[in-house]
């Protein structure tokens, strides 16, 4: 994972000034009482979970509740703070929430932000930024996480394949990589068949013949032997770490596999080595 970006240099607010794997930390906002009675009267949900200590106590909490949501709009807050929400936004497409641990008055809360996608859309000027957020509290206790995307404006229309994860040009580019890959064409000398890596609604398939991949992209003629699934943050994490411990996320559960578990147990190298290519082809952007 990329180092925590410095709030003093400038931030990013073009599509091209983001990339996956850059991680932005900060914040430290204090949660008062006044945010409490504030958010209770804009919302209108005044249960009392949130304003009667006396009632919260009883459901075993030391103090009233702020309201979940709160979470996002301090984030978002931070994130205007931060210089990134510029005329270059164009729009919050969605936000995917999971609220883990209560905030309450006195918390002070801190944000870390991991850009998981860079994807320029069909019409080139403009282009959708993924984000992964945790919420911290004063002891380090995560509080909430999820994801959200924005539509930015471009500077140019020059494309950056390497950088757009699960798209068919990153997809092409990889399966060149990978047929002149010794290690992979070794790992893959004798098998016969596609598999897939799948992030949310997005999978790419590759079928290989012998050491050699024939076709990378969404579909492939007999459908993959196996999937490999896993979060946006997981892939981006792998893609853009210190390390390729693909191994070690499987057995902790980070990612899934459907289909055949002998075809995926026979090529657990070649996806190793998958990794390892697709974390060169980013630094090659990177470093450009």
């Amino acid at each position: 994972m990329s180092p925590v970006a410095n709030p003093a240099r400038a931030m990013p607010s073009f599509l091209e000034d983001f990339r996956p794997g850059a991680r932005y930390a900060g914040g430290r906002r204090r949660v008062t009482q006044e945010d409490l009675n504030a958010f209770a009267e804009l919302s209108g949900d005044r249960h009392p979970l949130h304003t009667d200590a006396s009632f919260a106590g009883k459901a075993g909490f030391q103090k009233p509740l702020l309201h979940g949501p709160f979470g996002i709009a301090a984030f978002l807050g931070w994130f205007f703070d931060m210089g990134m929400a510029q005329e270059q936004l164009i729009a919050m497409l969605n936000s995917d929430w999971r609220y883990l641990k209560p905030v309450v008055v006195g918390d002070e809360l801190s944000f870390e932000m991991t850009i998981t996608r860079c994807r320029r859309s069909s019409a080139g000027d403009r282009g959708v930024v993924g984000r992964h957020v945790r919420i911290r509290n004063q002891a380090g206790a995560l509080l909430q996480e999820g994801r959200s995307a924005l539509l930015v404006r471009a500077r140019g229309t020059e494309p950056r394949p390497a950088l757009e994860f699960f798209t068919r040009a990153w997809a092409a580019g990889l399966g060149e990589r990978l047929s002149t890959d010794e290690t992979f064409r070794s790992a893959t000398a004798t098998w016969d068949g596609a598999f897939a890596i799948a992030c949310g609604d997005d999978e790419i398939q590759f079928r290989v013949f012998k050491g050699q991949v024939l076709e990378a992209g969404q579909r492939s003629p007999n459908g993959p032997a196996f999937i490999v699934k896993a979060d946006e943050i997981v892939w981006v994490e792998l893609f853009t770490g210190e390390e390729n411990d693909l191994m070690k996320r499987a057995m902790q559960g980070q990612l899934s596999v459907s289909g055949s578990a002998y075809e995926y147990l026979r090529l657990t190298k070649a996806l190793t080595v998958l990794v390892d290519v697709v974390r060169g082809f980013y630094r090659e952007e990177v470093r450009s």
